[in-house]
């Protein structure tokens, strides 16, 4: 590939980037102290997540290495049948972090030999936020509480199982 079709690869591969600077270039010319302002507030974000972000790449990392294809696929593999699917759900459900955080962590779980349903149940019960039921509970009712978290861990595994049947069989 030429240099400059390698360029052109790279300002391909960076849409969402060139779109937010266009987006930003605009509100420069419409508002400037806004744009300051709103161009502060993401950068202070940027700066702040990119931290996790690297301490969660450093765990996938020593995952990676340390806990080997072979203990992956027997307690999270189509080898650890539905016990599997359980321990998915409970370690959906006691996950705590942002999202974007969670996605690498699953990927690399899959690469090493987790399962699609799992991958899907964990992101199910993730719904389930156990530090915010309290919250949820003194806003919207315990019964509500009960029954939302109830539903979201029984229909987890379901939805799990659901994806897989969808998701087409691949070589890890």
């Amino acid at each position: 590939m030429s240099r400059f079709g390698s360029i052109i690869g790279w300002i391909k591969q960076q849409r969402m980037l060139w779109l937010v600077s266009l987006i930003y270039l605009w509100a420069w010319m419409a508002a400037p102290q806004k744009a300051s302002a709103a161009l502060h507030a993401g950068l202070s974000l940027f700066l702040s997540v990119t931290l996790l972000i690297v301490a969660v790449f450093a765990l996938v990392g020593l995952i990676q290495v340390w806990i080997g294809r072979e203990m992956i696929a027997a307690v999270l593999g189509r080898e650890a049948g539905f016990k599997g699917l359980l321990i998915a759900v409970g370690c959906g459900a006691l996950l705590i972090g942002p999202a974007y955080v969670i996605f690498p962590l699953l990927m690399s779980l899959r690469r090493l030999g987790a399962r699609w349903a799992v991958v899907a149940i964990v992101l199910a019960a993730y719904a389930l936020k156990p530090q915010m039921l309290p919250i949820e509970a003194e806003f919207l009712g315990l019964p509500f509480t009960l029954v939302r978290g109830g539903l979201t861990l029984l229909l987890a595994i379901p939805l799990g199982l659901a994806v897989e049947w969808f998701m087409p069989e691949d070589e890890l």
